[in-house]
């Protein structure tokens, strides 16, 4: 996890899609057999956990980012793997929320440098998401963030934008 931390920290946004509309259909992600795969880390956040500590903040280059997203949060899931085989397994597993297969996924902002890549891909509704993938790639490491919550549309785009505008 220290690794994920120091990787994030060197990174910085690069740019915010166009908006695009959305279908119905809803994306849904088998992870219950990423338990048993060996060399998978999985850490899950509870509603009640998150309530009983003050909430955090998303940091990059040292600076917040996606401020007031995190109010939105209601559980997070992270799935995270340094051995090829295992992250192999979660390429797999993801490989429709990263592909965006269906309609109800658009990348929201990307990042990416000489360590790697970070996607933030939102499960959109209307204009409301329930989910927000957050997937850092690097050169040996793999890390999925699952936020599920609450996310307006208008409430993602400041988030994006104002953390885009810090970095000029």
């Amino acid at each position: 996890m220290k690794a994920y931390i120091t990787h994030l920290s060197r990174l910085s946004i690069v740019t915010l899609p166009a908006v695009a509309q959305r279908g119905s259909a809803r994306t849904r992600i088998n992870t219950s057999r990423l338990m048993e795969i060996k060399n998978v880390d999985v850490i899950y956040i509870s509603p009640a956990m998150l309530q009983s500590v003050p909430k955090a903040s998303l940091k990059i280059d040292g600076a917040d980012a996606m401020s007031g997203i995190m109010d939105g949060i209601t559980s997070i899931h992270i799935y995270t793997s340094s051995d090829r085989k295992a992250i192999q397994e979660l390429r797999r597993t993801f490989a429709p929320i990263t592909e965006l297969r269906n309609a109800d996924l658009e990348q929201l902002m990307y990042v990416k440098n000489e360590d790697g890549v970070v996607n933030l891909i939102g499960q959109l509704q209307g204009d409301n998401a329930s989910e927000l993938y957050m997937i850092v790639t690097g050169d040996d490491e793999y890390t999925v963030i699952n936020f599920s919550g609450s996310f307006s549309r208008r409430q993602l785009e400041k988030a994006v934008t104002q953390d885009n505008r810090r970095r000029k």
